[in-house]
């Protein structure tokens, strides 16, 4: 009788710990099932868009300034007495779905319309390895008489931009992504251009400090542009500042709204970087 009280006390001590152990892998499998955050700070890795969506229910507004090339010197101040500015305003109604306007004063002064998606979310566990984000954008020029050199009738106005955006957090400190993108254009400057073009943006970033991190795409078309035009791209470093993200960096192009960045953009007689093509900017991002 002792024995069999002894055995059953010891089969509830063993079933309870069995029901302990199998809550605690369940819920170190929910945590690390969770998706990852930050694999990139801001909404944009340098000038090209990052996989990341604004949060449910924040409100961002974006300033992004480009200033003129760096070759000018000191008589031009370096750049820095020509300058291009991009304001743009977005919203996350959920967490997955992000929604916003932007203005330029580019050539055109376009404002666009665009919409990033998320589809899919890279999880902790490694259970789903990449995130996916689709990026969809509209563009109308809306001034087309100040220093266009060729008329611009309105249906020749529109433009639009596509973007599959895969992405992976490989840990802390590397993040990396790469971008399949089509161009369409109503207004095409060169013979070479066609109506649609298509081609790929890779970009990366690499944390050195708890709010500090290096950057850097680079967008290449390999269909529907002249030669004439260079692939577009930049370098730069993240700061975080808790309230705001600001992102310094160089590029290759005067090109603020995507549609223009990846087809139009001039670097130089010879190559894609060269003395006379590279212009500092910034973004600065702000959560309300």
């Amino acid at each position: 009788m002792k024995t069999t009280i002894i055995g059953a006390a010891l089969a509830l001590a063993l079933a309870a710990h069995a029901d302990d152990l199998d809550q605690a892998l369940e819920s170190q499998g929910a945590a690390s099932d969770q998706p990852v955050s930050a694999t990139f700070k801001g909404l944009r890795v340098t000038q090209s868009q990052s996989v990341e969506t604004t949060q449910k229910g924040v409100l961002n507004m974006t300033i992004s300034h480009r200033f003129g090339p760096m070759a000018t010197g000191p008589g031009g101040d370096f750049g820095m007495d020509f300058a291009r500015i991009r304001l743009g305003l977005d919203y996350g109604f959920t967490d997955w779905t992000d929604l916003g306007v932007e203005h330029s004063n580019n050539d055109g002064k376009p404002w666009d319309l665009f919409l990033k998606q998320r589809l899919v979310r890279q999880t902790e566990s490694g259970r789903v390895p990449v995130s996916v984000t689709w990026f969809a954008a509209g563009y109308v020029m809306t001034d087309v008489g100040s220093g266009l050199p060729y008329s611009v009738p309105f249906a020749d106005r529109f433009s639009s931009v596509n973007q599959v955006i895969v992405a992976r957090k490989f840990n802390e400190a590397l993040s990396l992504q790469v971008s399949p993108t089509v161009v369409t254009r109503m207004l095409r400057p060169l013979a070479g251009d066609g109506p649609v073009a298509a081609g790929v943006e890779v970009g990366g970033r690499y944390k050195l400090a708890s709010r500090v991190a290096l950057t850097a795409d680079y967008g290449q078309m390999y269909y529907g542009v002249s030669s004439n035009w260079d692939p577009a791209l930049a370098a730069g470093v993240d700061i975080e500042t808790g309230g705001h993200v600001f992102q310094l960096y160089v590029s290759n192009s005067a090109w603020l709204s995507e549609d223009r960045l990846y087809t139009q953009t001039k670097g130089g007689n010879d190559a894609p970087v060269d003395g006379g093509s590279l212009s500092l900017g910034f973004n600065i991002t702000r959560g309300f």
